[in-house]
């Protein structure tokens, strides 16, 4: 395996935000973010219970940029490089890429979900334009649904698949274009 310091650099500037590679060094900034339950609000069991987790996330990360030459991003401000998140596409079993983000809740409401994604969408398309671009999302995050449709994908599935959830709400697989059935199978099983 190459290891990701002999990997190209990897930054990208928005209007608001500078997106750099996950590191080792980021660990601790990431299992706030992840271990605060504000941040889950609509997936409780996602949450990070413990800081190994969050090892596994950045490692997990690291490797999907080394293998397929893209990977979630830190996400700074721009301005001052304060630590708002995690954001960006990684490659799937499925061969397509998932679009997702994770910020701290004083981030929440300036758009930059929407900035984040539409880079991610940018950088995956550069990067391995025959692949998908995905996200999945639950019914009770119609923000989150709103951020995928700004970024170009369109809801391509949506019900009942994997661990149970609240009363009501039902998982939907967002895309960029037509999936193969493999594709959609493994989304679904995955949503």
């Amino acid at each position: 395996m190459v290891h990701q310091l002999l990997m190209p650099p990897q930054e990208i500037r928005t209007a608001h935000l500078l997106l750099t590679p996950l590191t080792p060094a980021d660990i601790d900034d990431v299992y706030a973010v992840f271990s605060d339950e504000r941040t889950w609000t609509h997936l409780p069991t996602g949450r990070h219970t413990t800081r190994a987790s969050s090892v596994e996330l950045v490692q997990r990360t690291i490797g999907g940029r080394v293998r397929h030459g893209l990977g979630s991003w830190v996400v700074r401000a721009a301005a001052d490089h304060a630590f708002l998140g995690v954001g960006g596409v990684d490659m799937t079993a499925a061969g397509v890429w998932n679009l997702g983000y994770r910020l701290t809740p004083s981030a929440w409401g300036n758009g930059y979900a929407t900035e984040i994604a539409r880079a991610a969408v940018t950088a995956a398309h550069d990067t391995a334009a025959d692949a998908p671009i995905t996200g999945r999302v639950l019914t009770n995050n119609p923000a989150s649904a709103a951020v995928l449709r700004r970024s170009g994908l369109s809801l391509v599935w949506q019900g009942e698949s994997g661990s149970a959830l609240p009363d009501g709400v039902e998982r939907q697989v967002w895309a960029d274009r037509a999936l193969s059935v493999a594709q959609r199978d493994w989304l679904v099983a995955n949503a």
